[in-house]
C-alpha cells in the first residue's frame, strides 16, 4: 500500500493543474455596435391614393389590394345550406315558430296576470305578441352563404342611413352577434355618426391596408374586430373616412376588397350606399346585392327617387333584385297617399314603419331608447328583409327536395310589373292623375340615372 500511495502522489505532481481564475477581476469582451442606417424621412400621407398605389405597386391590377382571386370570386351557396335554409323557411310556413304560440304570454293583460300571479296563460294565437315572435324567428332563419342586404334611395333625406343601422341592429340582436353594417360613401359618410357608439379613428381606409393579411389563412378571429365600431346591440359599423382634405374615393376595387374580407369574418352585411346613384361604389353594391332595400317617406319626390332607382336596377338586367326589394315607408302622423299608391305601382313587399323623431333628428339611434312600437314596426321591415334575402339566396340553385317552393304567406301577391322601362313610376304617376298631381299621360323630361 506503501508503493500504491506513493506512486499516486507521483501521477498528481506530474499531471498539469490550472490556475484558479477570479471572476471579479475578468472584463467582458465589448462588441462592435452595427453601423446605423440614415432614417428616410417619411412622407406625409396627404393623399390616400398615392399612398395606395406605393403600397400596391406590385400587385395584379386587378387585385390592388391582394386579397387573392378566391377571395373575390363570390361562390355560390352550398347545397346542404340551402337545403337547410329550405326546410327552415317550409318550417316557418306550414306551423308556428317554436315557442311563438306555446310560452305564456309577456304583453297585455295576459303577461300581467303571468307575472303577478305566476300564471301560464299563452297570447291569443293571431296576436301581434305571436306576430312579433313569429317575426323574430324569421330574422333567425338559417342563410345559405353571407347575404349583403343593400340600402339604396338617390334622395337625400329618406333616411338611408337610419334604416341600415335599425336593420342592423335588429339583425345583431336577434342572429346573435356576426353582423357588420358597412359605410359604402365614396367618401365622408355618416353612418358612425348616427351609430350608437363609435370607437377610435378606424375606417374603412384602415381594413384595405389590412386586406392582404385579414384575407390569409392566419388571420384570427379577431382581426377584423380591431377596425370596427362595436354596437351595444352586438352588431359592428366599419366606418367610412373623414378627412375633409383627402382625394382618395371609395371605388369599385376597393368595395370587392372590402367585401372579401368581410365575407371571411362575418355572417351578414348591412351597406348604406349614400345618395349618388352614379359612383362607382353605389352601382358596385347594387350589382352585388343580395336583396335591395329602399326607404321612403310620405314625400312625393322621394317615392318618386325610389320607383326610378327599381325601374333602373331593373333596365340593367337585376329585374329579380327590383321584384324582390324591400321599401320601408316611414309614415308621417298625418299620412298622405303616396305610400298606399306603392302597391299600385307594383312594388311587392312595402314594410310600414312610424316616423320617429329620433330617427330623424340626426343624434346617435340607441335601439335600446326607442319606442315600444317603433322597435316592434322595425322588427316586422327586418323580417322582411331577410325573407327576402333568404329567398334570393335559396332560389339561385336547384333545391333538392321538391321543385316547388310556395311563396310566403306574409307577403302579399301582386302582378309582376312587364319588362317596360319605367313601369313602376308610369303606375305610380298614372295612379295620382286624380290628385291633381298631373294630367294627361305621363312625360318624362330626363332619362333614368341608370
Amino acid at each position: 500500500m506503501t508503493d500504491d500511495g506513493s506512486a499516486a502522489a507521483d501521477e498528481r505532481r506530474d499531471s498539469p493543474s490550472e490556475r484558479p481564475v477570479d471572476l471579479r477581476r475578468q472584463r467582458l469582451r465589448q462588441i462592435p455596435e452595427p453601423e446605423s442606417q440614415p432614417e428616410l424621412p417619411l412622407k406625409p400621407e396627404t393623399d390616400l391614393a398615392a399612398a395606395r398605389s406605393e403600397i400596391f405597386e406590385d400587385n395584379d391590377p386587378s387585385d390592388p389590394y391582394g386579397v387573392g382571386a378566391t377571395n373575390l370570386t363570390i361562390a355560390p351557396p352550398d347545397e346542404r345550406q340551402i337545403a337547410r335554409a329550405r326546410e327552415a323557411r317550409l318550417a316557418l310556413l306550414t306551423a308556428d315558430a317554436p315557442g311563438a304560440a306555446a310560452e305564456a304570454a309577456e304583453w297585455g293583460w295576459r303577461g300581467r296576470i303571468n307575472m303577478l300571479f305566476g300564471a301560464q296563460l299563452l297570447p291569443r294565437p293571431n296576436g301581434p305578441e305571436t306576430a312579433f315572435r313569429q317575426a323574430v324567428e324569421r330574422i333567425r332563419q338559417p342563410l345559405p352563404g353571407t347575404p349583403m342586404i343593400v340600402v339604396a334611395n338617390p334622395k337625400g333625406g329618406s333616411g338611408v342611413t337610419p334604416t341600415a343601422i335599425m336593420l342592423s341592429a335588429l339583425l345583431g340582436r336577434y342572429r346573435g352577434g356576426n353582423v357588420v353594417a358597412w359605410d359604402a360613401h365614396e367618401s365622408t359618410g355618416t353612418l358612425a355618426a348616427r351609430a350608437a357608439a363609435e370607437h377610435g379613428p378606424a375606417t374603412v381606409w384602415d381594413v384595405l391596408g389590412q386586406a392582404r393579411k385579414l384575407c390569409s389563412t392566419n388571420a384570427d378571429a379577431s382581426a377584423l374586430a380591431r377596425f370596427l365600431h362595436r354596437q351595444p346591440s352586438l352588431d359592428e359599423v366599419l366606418a367610412s373616412d373623414q378627412d375633409p382634405g383627402g382625394s382618395a374615393m371609395i371605388g369599385r376595387d376597393e368595395c370587392a376588397a372590402v367585401l372579401a374580407v368581410l365575407r371571411r369574418h362575418r355572417s351578414v352585411i348591412v351597406v348604406d350606399t349614400g345618395n349618388n346613384p352614379r359612383a362607382a361604389g353605389f352601382r358596385w353594391a347594387i350589382e352585388h346585392a343580395t336583396a335591395l332595400v329602399v326607404p321612403v317617406t310620405d314625400r312625393r319626390d322621394v317615392i318618386v327617387g325610389a320607383l326610378r332607382l327599381l325601374d333602373g336596377v331593373a333596365d340593367t338586367g337585376h329585374d329579380e333584385l327590383a321584384t324582390s326589394a324591400v321599401v320601408v315607408a316611414a309614415r308621417d302622423p298625418l299620412p298622405g297617399r303616396s305610400v298606399e299608391a306603392l302597391s299600385a305601382a307594383g312594388v311587392r313587399r312595402v314594410a310600414t314603419v312610424p316616423w320617429d323623431p329620433a330617427l330623424a333628428s340626426g343624434e346617435r339611434i340607441v335601439l335600446s331608447r326607442l319606442p315600444t312600437a317603433t322597435v316592434r314596426a322595425w322588427t316586422h321591415a327586418a323580417a322582411d328583409v331577410t325573407d327576402a334575402a333568404s329567398e334570393n339566396l335559396t332560389c339561385h340553385s336547384t333545391p333538392l327536395e321538391s321543385e316547388y317552393i310556395p311563396e310566403t304567406d306574409w307577403v302579399t301577391a301582386s302582378p309582376v310589373p312587364g319588362p317596360a322601362t319605367q313601369s313602376r313610376l308610369t303606375a305610380y304617376r298614372w295612379r295620382h292623375r286624380a290628385d291633381g298631381v298631373r294630367s294627361g299621360p305621363p312625360r318624362y323630361y330626363e332619362e333614368p340615372s341608370w
